[in-house]
C-alpha cells in the first residue's frame, strides 16, 4: 500500500522499501455521489444511454487519465445512504455493491484500482441540499464533519483501497476567511480536518482549497478588480500556510475556471461590465491571454511554489469548451493556457470538470447569459466529446504522468 507524499513540488507514491515514484495527475471529476442520487451519474446503462463503471475505467485508462475526483456528501457518509436504485443498472454494473453508500464507494474505488487509476475523495456537500460555504458553523456540525472523516478512514484506508490518494478537505469554502483566527478561518479548519484524517490514515494526502475574496491586480500596467474563483483564493497561504502533524502531506488544490463560469475582464482586451456579462468586448491575442491566465493564477495560488514544498494540483478546472461562441475562442484558450501552466515546476496536474455531460454554464460568450451543458462525454454517456478530449490530450505531456503504482509484493 503506497504512502503518498507532497514535496519538491511533486506528488510521490512511496513503496514499502522506501522507493519513490513521482506522479503527475491527469485527472477528472465524476460527480453524483454528492447529490440525492448518492451514486455517480451515468451508471444506468440501457439501450439508449448510460454506461458502466468498467467502461468508464477503460475509457479513462485508454486516454491516460490516471485519477478521478469523487465528490461526496457528508450526511450520506454518516447515514450510509442507500443509492437510488433506479439510476444504476445492477446487472451491467456487477462490480458495484449499491446496497449502501460506503459499499458503492468502496466498489467504485476498487474497480478504478484495477486500471491503476487513483481516487481523490472530495468532501463536496454537507447535505444533498446544502453545499456548505464552510465545513461547519457550529460545534455540532464540526463533530459531524469529523465523524464523516473517521468513517472514510476507518473503512477505506487499507490495502484494498490502495489507490485512494487523499481527501479534498472541503470543496469551495467560499464563505471562509484565511489566517484571521476567527470561527470562519479555513486555515485553522483545514489543519483540524487534515490532522484528524492523518491520525487515522497517515498514508493519505490533505488537499486544501482556497477561499473567495475580492482582489486587485495590476497586469502590464492595467489594474483589474475581481474575486477569486471559488476554491481558488490562496493569496494568504504563503504567509499563513496549512501546517499538519506529519510532513509532506499538504497539496494545495485550487479551482480556476474559464469565462463560461463567469466572464472576467482580465480575459479580454476591452469591454464594459453590464451586470454579470461584459458587453462590447474585444478579445486578446493568444500570447496576451496566456499572460493574463499566468498572472491571475500566480496571484491566487501559483506563488505558493516559492514559499512551500508541497505540490499544487488543480482540484477543478475547465468548464465549457467545444461550444465556445467567442469569435476567437477565448473560453477554449483560457483552459488551454491553464493546462500549459500545470506543466510548470511546482504543479502536479489537475482534475478536469467534468466527465459528466450535465455541468451547466451560464455565459457564452461573455456578453450573453445562457444555460449550456457540456462534459467530456455527451448526454448519452456513450459518445465522447471529441474536441474536448483532444484538448485534454495536451495534458499527456505533464511531467511524471503515469499509472499509479500499487507496490504489490
Amino acid at each position: 500500500m503506497p504512502n503518498y507524499k507532497s514535496k519538491q513540488g511533486k506528488i510521490f507514491a512511496v513503496g514499502p522499501r522506501g522507493e519513490e515514484v513521482a506522479l503527475g495527475i491527469k485527472g477528472i471529476n465524476w460527480f453524483g455521489m454528492e447529490t440525492g442520487l448518492a451514486i455517480p451519474f451515468g451508471l444506468w446503462a440501457n439501450d439508449m444511454n448510460g454506461t458502466t463503471v468498467y467502461e468508464v475505467a477503460r475509457f479513462l485508462a485508454k486516454n491516460r487519465f490516471n485519477s478521478v475526483r469523487l465528490p461526496l456528501c457528508v450526511s450520506h457518509i454518516l447515514t450510509n445512504q442507500k443509492p437510488q436504485q433506479d439510476v444504476i443498472n445492477i446487472q451491467e454494473n456487477k462490480a458495484i455493491n449499491a446496497s449502501t453508500y460506503m459499499s458503492a464507494l468502496s466498489s467504485i474505488v476498487q474497480t478504478l484500482a484495477f486500471r491503476n487509476i487513483s481516487v481523490l475523495l472530495d468532501m463536496h456537500t454537507l447535505t444533498p441540499f446544502e453545499s456548505g460555504g464552510l465545513p461547519w458553523t457550529s460545534p455540532t456540525e464540526a463533530t459531524a464533519f469529523f465523524d464523516a472523516v473517521d468513517v472514510l478512514t476507518a473503512q477505506l484506508c487499507n490495502a484494498k483501497h490502495w489507490n485512494i490518494i487523499g481527501l479534498d478537505l472541503k470543496n469551495e469554502p467560499h464563505l471562509a476567511t484565511w489566517g484571521d483566527g476567527t470561527a470562519t478561518d479555513f486555515q485553522l479548519m483545514a489543519q483540524r480536518i487534515g490532522n484528524r484524517m492523518l491520525s487515522k490514515c497517515p498514508t493519505w494526502l490533505a488537499f486544501v482549497e482556497g477561499i473567495n475574496a475580492p482582489r486587485t491586480l495590476a497586469i502590464d500596467g492595467k489594474s483589474f478588480a475581481f474575486s477569486d474563483w471559488w476554491g481558488g483564493g490562496l493569496e494568504e497561504a504563503g504567509d499563513k500556510p496549512v501546517e499538519l502533524g506529519l510532513e509532506s502531506k499538504v497539496v494545495y488544490a485550487p479551482h480556476y475556471y474559464n469565462p463560461a463560469v463567469y466572464p472576467q475582464l482580465y480575459y479580454l482586451k476591452s469591454g464594459t461590465r453590464a451586470g454579470d456579462t461584459i458587453i462590447n468586448y474585444e478579445e486578446l491575442d493568444d500570447a496576451t491571454l496566456a499572460l493574463r491566465v499566468q498572472a491571475t493564477s500566480e496571484h491566487m495560488f501559483g506563488h505558493l511554489r516559492n514559499t512551500q514544498e508541497g505540490a499544487l494540483v488543480m482540484g477543478e478546472f475547465g468548464g465549457l469548451y467545444s461550444q465556445d461562441l467567442h469569435p476567437m475562442k477565448t473560453t477554449q484558450r483560457a483552459t488551454e493556457a491553464l493546462i500549459e501552466i500545470m506543466k510548470q515546476p511546482g504543479y502536479a496536474g489537475g482534475y478536469l470538470w467534468a466527465l459528466n455531460p450535465e455541468p451547466a454554464y451560464q455565459f457564452n460568450p461573455s456578453n450573453t447569459r445562457v444555460t449550456t451543458t457540456e462534459g467530456l462525454l455527451d448526454e448519452t454517456w456513450l459518445n465522447v466529446n471529441e474536441p474536448f478530449l483532444r484538448a485534454m490530450a495536451a495534458m499527456d505531456s505533464l511531467p511524471n504522468l503515469r499509472s499509479f503504482p500499487c507496490f504489490t509484493p
